[in-house]
């Protein structure tokens, strides 16, 4: 029988001892520069060259280097904790799943998490977060209202209005006008439009998106001498009615030669797999969608396929918010988002 091995001596005991965990010392030294441009490259501040933090990156990945969150917190005295204001009453739109977790993961390679604030009355005041960023918001909204004034770093993903910027730490933002003209003029190059229809949902400031998408849509018909023909819709589709007139309006009419559809279409095939299959179907109207991903624009068969990109626009408002959390910046920041526009070649 064996004899049961010595701890102290034996070896047995090193050989099982967790290896203690590399630290910024460790990675300066690894990778040949000094503790503090290591330290600016992995937070992204002072005046550290691409290839150079691209260096830190790669010798923390080589270590197994993970930053000391709450010890940096402590001695920085900021939060790791960005805050995201999304109403309740949009919640349920896919968009916005998309936009949350592509913030958290952009987020995330920094060392920073993600809390999403409530609608409800939150004793938390927004000046524990590094920054918060709102979307879709009314001025009205309580959570948004209260701590304007209380020195909160505030994003948003489009204007609010009766918000000036000047109250804002950063803004960024999809040119709808830009957008939809690019689409609907590479339509009419091939084929002219002379009845144009528009579903979108029902706005909710002069700034929201879909107002911003109908202003647009009315512009442009109005430029060409078109009558522009607009249905509004509530964002929860189960409180619409499929009433006759509303079938006969979207379905019946056959005069209609261009449908655009703001963000409802799919919304419509969780309501009516019927009236989503007639929409699509009808031969006499092309059809121009606002879609999320790549994947619903390559599902949805349509014309023109207006992809907003939920998940870059999410990355690109968190990298705008970590700019100025990292590196102290504290001018006003504006940016614009691009959209991509995918046009059918059966057009």
């Amino acid at each position: 029988m064996n004899p049961r091995p010595d701890p102290f001596h034996s070896g047995w005991y090193c050989s099982r001892m967790k290896r203690p965990s590399p630290t910024l010392h460790d990675l300066a030294a690894h990778v040949g520069l000094s503790v503090t441009t290591v330290s600016d490259a992995l937070r992204r501040r002072g005046r550290v060259a691409e290839a150079t933090r691209a260096k830190v990156l790669e010798g923390a990945a080589e270590l197994g280097y993970s930053p000391n969150r709450p010890a940096q917190s402590l001695r920085s005295g900021s939060s790791l904790n960005v805050g995201i204001y999304i109403p309740r009453r949009v919640l349920g739109m896919e968009f916005y799943m998309a936009f949350a977790m592509s913030v958290a993961d952009e987020l995330g390679q920094y060392g920073y998490d993600l809390t999403i604030i409530s609608d409800a009355k939150d004793p938390r005041r927004w000046t524990q977060f590094a920054a918060v960023i709102v979307v879709d918001a009314c001025l009205s909204d309580g959570p948004l209202r209260e701590n304007l004034d209380n020195g909160s770093t505030v994003f948003t993903a489009g204007r609010i209005e009766g918000l000036p910027t000047s109250r804002l730490a950063g803004l960024i933002e999809i040119d709808y006008w830009k957008m939809l003209t690019e689409a609907l003029d590479g339509l009419e190059q091939q084929r002219a439009v002379t009845s144009p229809f528009l579903i979108a949902f029902e706005p909710l400031d002069k700034y929201s998106w879909s107002q911003m998408l109908i202003s647009s849509f009315v512009n442009w018909c109005t430029v060409r001498g078109l009558e522009p023909d607009v249905l509004t819709v509530s964002p929860d589709p189960n409180s619409w009615s499929f009433s006759e007139d509303f079938s006969r309006r979207i379905i019946d009419r056959k005069s209609y030669d261009l449908i655009v559809h703001g963000g409802t279409l799919l919304s419509m095939a969780a309501r009516s797999q019927k009236l989503y299959t007639e929409l699509i179907d009808l031969e006499s109207a092309r059809t121009a969608v606002l879609t999320t991903n790549e994947i619903e624009t390559r599902l949805i068969d349509c014309d023109v396929a207006l992809n907003i990109r939920a998940k870059e626009f999410g990355a690109a408002i968190a990298r705008l918010c970590l700019d100025r959390v990292l590196k102290g910046e504290s001018e006003f920041t504006h940016e614009w988002f691009a959209p991509e526009i995918f046009i059918s070649e059966r057009s």
